[in-house]
């Protein structure tokens, strides 16, 4: 064979080769995302023991969530506009959403998420079940896998951020889920404390650290600076919903700059 036959033949293999690749990408089976259900299992086991200490329901917490990840409620509007079914919260069957994410090389990663409910106050609202989420990647269950993804603008994570003295430059971020209010900083001003969104207050806080990992803590531990001041005029305040606290101890003063629930 010629070296001109040898090279045609080359360039029509990769041809082929990368076409079967895309045909591959397009069929792929998406992975699976379900509720973890999480907040409803805390719940019923302080209904059922309602003298459950605060460190053993939230040790019992921790556990599910190790197993089944933590529903981290996202403003998600495009990917329900994306499935046609606008911003409506309610449908009596579970609905299926598709939608793709990049994982940390930049591929694509195909996904079906199934819900019920989507809706928020002024939006839309999906809860996924999620054992870590930071600046730049989030890390989400799917069945027991856990998958690593880029953070992307169309999934929503309300940022919290620590400001200096100033209150204009930006020390350290955090995100948290959708609706939920801080309400608490750890004395070295690395982990916030924010409340659950529970039908009854289990007594227990999200601690959020600066990795971007979480856990169930009582609202006991030991610590954590609870003393606030809401602070309603500040002049980086972009809108009604844009707010900051000040948490405050004998030696500390922190600033949280977030965006409060809407409602």
């Amino acid at each position: 064979m010629s070296k001109t036959r040898s090279l045609i033949f080359f360039i029509f293999l990769l041809s082929v080769l990368s076409g079967q690749q895309s045909i591959k990408a397009q069929t792929r089976k998406p992975l699976i995302i379900k509720s973890s259900s999480v907040a409803e299992a805390l719940y019923k086991k302080k209904q059922e023991n309602p003298r459950i200490s605060e460190a053993a329901l939230a040790a019992y917490g921790n556990t599910l969530i190790k197993i089944k990840g933590l529903d981290f409620y996202s403003g998600s509007c495009d990917i329900a506009e994306a499935n046609n079914v606008g911003e409506s919260s309610f449908s009596e069957k579970l609905t299926k959403f598709n939608f793709e994410v990049e994982d940390l090389s930049g591929k694509k990663i195909p996904f079906q998420f199934f819900s019920k409910e989507w809706g928020a106050p002024c939006g839309c609202s999906f809860g996924f079940p999620l054992l870590s989420v930071n600046e730049k990647e989030w890390t989400i269950l799917s069945g027991n896998t856990p998958v690593k993804l880029k953070r992307t603008p169309d999934i929503d994570f309300e940022e919290v951020k620590l400001l200096d003295k100033t209150k204009r430059k930006v020390v350290r971020r955090w995100f948290k889920p959708l609706d939920n209010e801080p309400e608490g900083i750890s004395s070295d001003g690395t982990k916030i404390y924010v409340s659950l969104a529970y039908d009854d207050d289990p007594g227990l806080f999200l601690e959020i650290s600066d990795t971007g990992t979480f856990r169930l803590v009582p609202r006991n531990t030991p610590n954590i600076i609870k003393t606030v001041v809401n602070i309603v005029n500040f002049e980086a305040k972009k809108d009604d919903f844009d707010a900051l606290k000040q948490f405050k101890s004998k030696t500390k003063s922190f600033y949280l700059n977030y965006y409060h629930p809407c409602t």
